[in-house]
């Protein structure tokens, strides 16, 4: 099986979403999927919840286990939003509305958001 190559510049052509916009839908209960593209280590530290887990390394293969529904949007997470930009393109490229959190988890805790353990129980504040 040949796995697909990855673009991987920033060229403001992939579809991005503000932390503070996705924050706006998860607080509004907008069906969305959330797609953590990082690595294993990075993902156990802490996640949004109930985002399914795919490092960016293994995304394609891993498709048939994530079982995405093409008729709800895709967020795509990496820690600075650079690995989460190609993901989301073959996503798109796939039939999916998806987009890139924009600046990653780092910008999303920047914004005061909170990251919760993987198993989907919160952290705390």
């Amino acid at each position: 099986m040949r796995l697909p190559v990855f673009r991987w510049s920033t060229d403001g052509r992939t579809p991005e979403i503000t932390p503070r916009d996705f924050k706006r839908w998860l607080d509004e209960g907008r069906p969305v999927q959330i797609l953590d593209a990082r690595t294993g280590l990075e993902h156990r530290v802490g996640t949004i919840v109930n985002a399914r887990h795919a490092p960016m390394t293994e995304m394609p293969g891993s498709m048939a286990r994530l079982d995405l529904d093409q008729s709800q949007p895709v967020v795509v997470l990496c820690l600075s939003g650079h690995r989460s930009l190609p993901g989301t393109r073959w996503l798109r490229a796939h039939g999916y509305e998806a987009y890139s959190l924009k600046g990653g988890l780092l910008a999303w805790k920047r914004a005061g958001y909170r990251l919760d353990p993987p198993n989907g129980r919160a952290a705390g504040g």
